[in-house]
């Protein structure tokens, strides 16, 4: 969301008149980011968390999720909720990995941990691929072969010492939106409730649950009653998050698979398509520093 935020800006000020925003992963030659790969010697931050066996992403945004829980007295259902809307999305796209696999709530608690509160099914996919998004004016779009997406609002940055190492964030159960959801309202001129259909980047569940909370969808302690299989899916959901199937059903694309999906759903073209969409949403990157958000307008 902040490439596209940066590509608009560049258009915008006159700098470009098209940007080309992509993202292309061959991992498969380099070693999968959710591997931890071998050293001889280690040293920095990480020395107080890899010796001890902390050392992928899984386990960082875990103790996140769980802090989070324990505070707001969450369940697993949650969690579960998340990855099944995306799986159930992700069956009526086929350009979708997980297409023609659907995931039960069995299937999700009979999976192996990961890293608890974390299940297979709560993890993000890893593969290999490409995907890209053309930006440029809104006077120059008026005539292309595509319906135009607009861009209402992108915003990036982080709360404050988000980005400290060795486990240090001051507000530790945080998708690190607090700061940054306010500006990005602001700058599109609307509300919560204006939005009706967002892709949350689900690195792993536990982040979505709590980007859902940051971006005013609900308040942490109405979690359990926000966040269920039936508010989460299209048609018909209070909020349809990632109906594409997303990171965890569709691919693996760091956020851009998710803001071309919200571009379909402003166009009216997706597989999982909300009636009526007029604002989608981008929530990228949740639990890092900086991350970044992303409206599109019919």
């Amino acid at each position: 969301s902040g490439a596209i935020g940066n590509a608009a800006a560049a258009i915008v000020a006159g700098f470009a008149t098209t940007v080309v925003v992509y993202r292309a992963l061959a991992q498969g030659q380099f070693g999968r980011f959710g591997a931890t790969p071998a050293m001889r010697t280690i040293s920095g931050p990480i020395a107080y968390t890899w010796p001890y066996g902390m050392s992928t992403p899984a386990q960082w945004i875990a103790l996140r999720t769980r802090r989070f829980m324990h505070d707001h007295h969450i369940t697993q259902d949650p969690l579960a909720a998340i990855a099944m809307a995306c799986y159930h999305h992700a069956q009526s796209n086929p350009r979708a990995i997980m297409y023609g696999r659907p995931l039960t709530r069995q299937a999700y608690d009979e999976s192996r941990w990961i890293v608890e509160p974390f299940h297979l099914y709560d993890c993000c996919l890893e593969n290999d691929g490409a995907a890209a998004v053309i930006l440029t004016s809104a006077e120059r779009a008026r005539d292309l072969k595509q319906k135009p997406a607009y861009v209402m609002a992108s915003a990036q940055g982080s709360d404050f010492r988000q980005g400290a190492t060795a486990e240090n964030g001051p507000d530790y159960a945080t998708s690190n939106f607090k700061t940054l959801a306010p500006r990005l309202y602001a700058m599109a001129g609307i509300e919560p409730k204006d939005v009706d259909v967002a892709q949350v980047y689900e690195n792993f569940t536990g982040a979505v649950m709590t980007s859902i909370v940051e971006h005013g969808f609900c308040h942490p302690d109405e979690v359990m009653d926000f966040c269920t299989f039936e508010n989460l899916t299209a048609p018909n959901g209070k909020l349809p998050i990632n109906t594409s199937g997303g990171n965890l059903a569709e691919c693996y694309m760091h956020g851009l698979e998710l803001i071309i999906e919200a571009a379909r759903q402003v166009r009216g073209t997706s597989t999982c398509q909300v009636k009526d969409a007029e604002i989608s949403m981008v929530v990228s990157g949740p639990m890092v520093a900086p991350v970044s958000d992303l409206i599109l307008r019919r």
